[in-house]
């Protein structure tokens, strides 16, 4: 499986599990085995605290792994304790006990509560095993829907009980509040995107969501939305993903790319096939390619034989760092004998 590893990342460390708190303003509490482990997905994860904020600064990174404490439910989603006061979506984790998966994407159930209108074909039903019904939705009507699963990759409503309808047969929302910040337009091309990794969802104005969107799912667009220079598609209702997790979108499209390097890093010379000089904290360099090896490590170029591992928080700008990543071209034996 093609993963976004950390370039020479010690092995995930496996926290203990936090104290218990005392009673919570939730729906559910409940004590959640100690054998239980939660890998961030890709994307990392935000956490919030018992009452469903999200708490600044508390970001937890791709892959990391966390001994989970106790679960507790937040607008009928299951949330799970991995600091004092801290709580991550079950949806953002790969929760396993011992070694194995519980909580496969495409079992997954989430819970909303908003209204949907099908857009301009009526929708075809399918009960709980993902089979058509023989029922369609009219077109342009409009449906409460509270929750949302996959089938075969397509993300689908419930508009009522063992009924489902696919995401891609209602319309976007296409209100959006602009800031200073923001640049919105209507993108026409790119209606549906396939997401090439399990994708970060984020609210309109750029802040982590804490869940992800599944690796090959596809989603209407509605809106594109630059937020602090990067570019975001719509797929619902204040829900947005990066641009570059379409399988179609690169960010070399314009040119190339400048980084900021948060810390030293030591350069991979493609001449020598050796780590060589290394770069100053501080310093700006341009970057026009990526790559990744098979064994699922990325490098920046930023010369004819230089190229910058991608680790952890390596540049000022994580989602910058992001974009790179998917958008590197694959070269499995790229600089593969330093993994060796």
């Amino acid at each position: 499986m093609n993963k976004k590893k950390i370039v020479l990342a010690s092995t995930l460390a496996i926290l203990l599990a936090p104290a218990a708190l005392n009673t919570l303003p939730t729906t559910q509490i409940v004590h959640a085995d100690t054998q239980l482990v939660g890998t961030i997905r890709h994307g990392g994860a935000g956490a919030v605290d018992a009452n469903g904020h999200f708490i600044n600064g508390a970001a937890f990174a791709n892959y990391t792994s966390w001994k989970l404490g106790q679960r507790i439910t937040i607008g009928g989603n299951p949330y799970y304790e991995v600091a004092t006061n801290q709580y991550i979506a079950a949806s953002a984790m790969d929760i396993t006990q011992n070694g194995k998966l519980l909580n496969p994407i495409s079992s997954e159930i989430s819970y909303i509560n908003r209204v949907e209108t099908v857009g301009s074909k009526a929708a075809t039903i399918v009960n709980n095993n993902g089979t058509a019904t023989g029922v369609t939705l009219p077109a342009g009507s409009s449906w409460k829907v509270d929750q949302t699963r996959f089938f075969n990759t397509y993300p689908y409503y419930r508009v009522a009980t063992n009924e489902w309808v696919k995401a891609l047969d209602f319309n976007v929302a296409s209100s959006v509040n602009n800031d200073s910040h923001t640049v919105v337009t209507t993108p026409t091309a790119h209606q549906p995107i396939t997401l090439r990794t399990n994708a970060t969802l984020y609210n309109g104005n750029g802040v982590s969501l804490g869940t992800s969107l599944p690796k090959g799912s596809s989603w209407k667009v509605a809106q594109e939305k630059t937020i602090n220079g990067h570019q975001y598609y719509q797929v619902a209702t204040n829900e947005w993903v990066l641009a570059t997790e379409d399988k179609n979108t690169s960010v070399f499209s314009k040119g190339t790319a400048t980084v900021t390097l948060a810390k030293l890093v030591q350069l991979y010379d493609t001449s020598s096939n050796s780590m060589t000089r290394t770069l100053p904290a501080g310093s700006a360099w341009k970057v026009n390619a990526t790559v990744e090896n098979s064994a699922g490590y990325f490098f920046a170029k930023v010369s004819n034989n230089e190229w910058i591992p991608l680790g952890s928080s390596i540049f000022t700008d994580n989602v910058l760092q992001e974009e790179l990543a998917n958008s590197s071209a694959y070269e499995p034996y790229f600089a593969i004998n330093l993994f060796k």
